[in-house]
């Protein structure tokens, strides 16, 4: 076995590891509290306010492609957004073939009450971590960041050949 192969299956096990702690993060912290459930949004739904709430109001065009759904699928999935008033649709005057769509108050606020829940959680469980660990848990944490914005850099330069 060569230093490169023993290096490739300790990553590999890492990995593995951390993938294993992740899993069990989301089964304990991420429970959806019943006030949550009552919203009736399916996860559909809560995908197009996530995209939204992440890049500002978009074309059905657009969310189309990002979520891998036909445009016909999307406009049934909007309608039921803007039935329960998390999203409007607004036609610029300039293209009326484009309809933009974007988060209500109402939507940004159920995404913030997620968000709000996810982090109470979160922080719940690394309330039990001494400054050592928590300390370990954030470099780990800067490591990934770097990780992420490598691959996007990488993945910037690969569109634009």
């Amino acid at each position: 076995m060569t230093p490169e192969t023993c290096s490739e299956d300790a990553k590999f096990v890492l990995v593995k590891d951390i993938l294993g702690f992740i899993q069990k993060l989301y089964t304990e912290a991420l429970v959806v509290p019943h006030g949550l459930l009552e919203t009736e949004i399916t996860m559909p739904q809560l995908r197009v306010l996530l995209l939204l709430r992440q890049h500002g109001p978009l074309s059905m065009g657009i969310i189309s492609k990002k979520l891998c759904v036909g445009l016909a699928t999307l406009t049934g999935i909007v309608d039921r957004l803007v039935r329960q008033g998390f999203v409007e649709r607004e036609t610029p005057p300039d293209n009326r073939r484009v309809v933009i769509c974007h988060l209500t108050p109402k939507g940004n606020d159920h995404y913030q009450s997620l968000w709000q829940f996810t982090t109470d959680k979160v922080a719940e469980l690394l309330d039990g971590v001494d400054n050592e660990g928590l300390s370990i848990i954030r470099n780990g944490f800067c490591q990934l960041e770097k990780s992420i914005a490598n691959k996007l850099t990488a993945a910037e330069s690969t569109d634009r050949i």
